[in-house]
């Protein structure tokens, strides 16, 4: 079944945060997490499969900072094999290629042009078609430009399903200054499959930025959000909300009308088995 039908039909289950799970391994801080693609490809898999167990539909591939920007030096296309390869080992339903922001403005606001932004996403995302993803989720962007750049790639280069999640605030907006509102009426504009909000905040912070979503979305509503704000001891970022809490709270956006679900930092496989059981349960 292709996966907007199963999103239209369905909850649509993702996995939760990868990073978290890295540093369970060893990432340590500042190092490319996306490299153990090849030097701890196992690893990835492990990490994929305990998600996988957990009730996870869509497996998101290790990519997150991909491009050429943030990788400068490394083959961008063999990181991106690997990281589909790791996830299809997993056996998953789906295996959606994740791609992250450049880590760098668009112009006005910064030095990168939109042309650039296109290349350097195209030649991601392309990689990732080739390789065998069944779609591309685009996530934790605070930028519409950027939003829009990625996405129009994706429909130019690719003939995949495309996700977009944008990274909002307490305020209710992103970084970039777009409310919900906004951020809803340009990626549907621009022809994404399924949009909605992920990271930065937990579950219990994001309940009026998803209804706006809602109210206003003609498609599926994503929410992949964090365990909660995460505390700081010895340097290290906590997430204190556990996992029935965080369940809790996420199966209440389910019956407001929310489609796909999955987590975001913090978050680990017992996370998502616990939204999992609840809605089975009901």
């Amino acid at each position: 079944m292709h996966v907007i039908e199963w999103a239209e039909n369905n909850i649509l289950f993702f996995d939760g945060a990868m990073g978290t799970m890295l540093q369970k391994h060893g990432l340590k801080s500042g190092e490319l997490a996306e490299l153990w693609n090849l030097v701890h490809p196992s690893v990835v898999t492990q990490i994929h499969q305990a998600y996988v167990q957990a009730g996870a539909d869509v497996i998101t591939t290790n990519t997150f900072q991909a491009n050429e920007l943030t990788m400068k030096g490394y083959d961008i296309e063999e990181v991106v094999k690997a990281g589909v390869a790791c996830a299809k080992e997993a056996n998953p339903k789906y295996v959606a290629l994740d791609v992250g922001p450049l880590g760098h403005l668009l112009e006005p606001y910064g030095d990168i042009r939109f042309d650039q932004a296109y290349e350097v996403f195209g030649r991601t995302m392309k990689a990732g078609e080739n390789a065998g993803a069944d779609l591309i989720v685009i996530e934790t962007l605070s930028d519409l430009s950027e939003a829009k750049a990625a996405i129009q790639v994706a429909k130019d280069f690719t003939k995949l399903p495309v996700f977009c999640t944008m990274n909002f605030q307490e305020n209710g907006y992103t970084f970039m200054g777009h409310d919900a509102a906004m951020v809803t009426k340009t990626l549907q504009e621009y022809g994404v499959d399924a949009l909605g909000i992920n990271c930065s905040l937990g579950p219990d912070k994001m309940t009026n930025i998803v209804e706006t979503m809602l109210a206003l979305s003609q498609i599926p509503v994503m929410v992949q959000a964090n365990a909660g704000l995460p505390v700081i001891r010895e340097s290290k970022p906590y997430y204190e909300m556990q996992p029935a809490q965080y369940a809790d709270a996420v199966v209440e956006m389910i019956k407001q009308g929310v489609r796909i679900i999955g987590g975001c930092c913090g978050t680990t496989p017992e996370y998502i088995r616990a939204i999992r059981e609840i809605v089975i349960a009901d």
